[in-house]
């Protein structure tokens, strides 16, 4: 049985990779042939009903793996998400940054993982009163690893929609959404 939450996970996995194919075609187009592409795809919905931000965050499993063993000194594996769920809480927690518009911090919890053969949907909720506009944002995802990651974030809040492309040294954003 599909529950109202899973439908809408699955709802926002679906939608986000039918959103996010176009944007890493034409990067895959744009890349040479032998390099590898560092892209983290990341999309947040503001849910004004429940007054929570919910994030859904599209990776390469191998890089994540790689980030997440070496800060572990261990072999971390996709394989197993006990093991995983955890660290990458904890990751992405130092990765991805938020604020409200007054400068408080917003805390991410955990909200479960997706694991395919070759990526990996981490999905996160962080409470906020009020809507998107002018909260902050930063995402070193990766960035510590690859001299090229790319994280593209998708910012939805109704019929208000941004989307912002942090590279190294990008720093903090604010959101200013646009219908």
């Amino acid at each position: 049985m599909i529950t109202p939450a899973l439908h809408r996970r699955l709802y926002h996995v679906v939608a986000f990779c039918a959103l996010t194919s176009l944007l890493l075609l034409g990067a895959l187009r744009a890349s040479a042939a032998t390099a590898p592409l560092h892209l983290s795809l990341t999309e947040a919905t503001y849910d004004h009903a429940r007054g929570r931000i919910m994030f859904t965050v599209r990776l390469q499993s191998a890089d994540l793996e790689a980030a997440l063993s070496e800060r572990a000194h261990r072999k971390i594996s996709a394989a197993d998400p006990g093991e995983l769920a955890p660290l990458a809480l904890d990751y992405v927690r130092e990765t991805l940054s938020l604020k409200s518009p007054s400068g408080e911090p917003l805390r991410l919890e955990w909200a479960g993982l997706d694991v395919t053969s070759t990526q990996i949907f981490l999905f996160f909720e962080a409470s906020l009163t009020g809507n998107l506009q002018d909260v902050r944002l930063s995402n070193t995802l990766l960035q510590e690893r690859f001299a090229d990651q790319i994280n593209s974030v998708e910012i939805h809040d109704g019929a208000l929609k941004q989307t912002i492309v942090f590279v190294h040294d990008t720093g903090e954003v604010r959101v200013n959404a646009k219908p």
